[in-house]
């Protein structure tokens, strides 16, 4: 009996089944590759675009937060004030009660110019008699906050039954 020796497979045949055995190419039909310098530009030309894409979106989302606290700010100063109102009080008693805005730093940032009540007068809603008040305010729209820039003037139209002020006591 002829003892035949075996050879010894070479360790790239070797790595080569291991790679087929997984799906891959073996490594004679693979060829190296290398990233081209044009390839490398126009890489980091895209990421530079996304990422400067994505520092102006973030800069704009900062500001549109900013100025949708100011509405906030002033809707709700405003709605104060028509709701104190309504209770019966009158425009005298409503200033007194109120935050000022040279007083508070956040009302300063916030609104453009003191919010105005006017009372319009009486008129009929149904055939009840209202008192009817315009009370208005504007925003401030300024990207520095220091700085005031006159921006959208909110007007809310505020009814209150004549009665109250009827009931009410005449003010010393």
């Amino acid at each position: 009996m002829k003892h035949t020796r075996r050879q010894s497979l070479p360790l790239l045949t070797v790595v080569d089944r291991c790679l087929q055995w997984f799906g891959k190419p073996p490594s004679t039909a693979r060829r190296a590759s290398a990233y081209t310098l044009i390839e490398v530009l126009a890489a980091a030309c895209i990421i530079s675009i996304g990422t400067t894409a994505m520092v102006s979106l973030s800069s704009t989302l900062m500001l549109q937060e900013e100025l949708a606290n100011r509405v906030a700010i002033t809707r709700n100063y405003q709605e104060n004030t028509v709701r104190l109102w309504q209770l019966g009080l009158s425009t005298v008693q409503i200033t007194a009660l109120m935050p000022s805005l040279a007083q508070n730093t956040i009302l300063q940032q916030a609104i453009f110019s003191n919010p105005a009540l006017v009372d319009n007068g009486l008129t009929t809603v149904n055939g009840v008699v209202m008192e009817s008040a315009l009370c208005t305010a504007i925003v401030n729209i300024s990207q520095n906050p220091t700085t005031k820039v006159s921006g959208a003037s909110f007007t809310l139209t505020a009814y209150r039954p004549h009665l109250i002020t009827d009931l009410r006591t005449a003010s010393p």
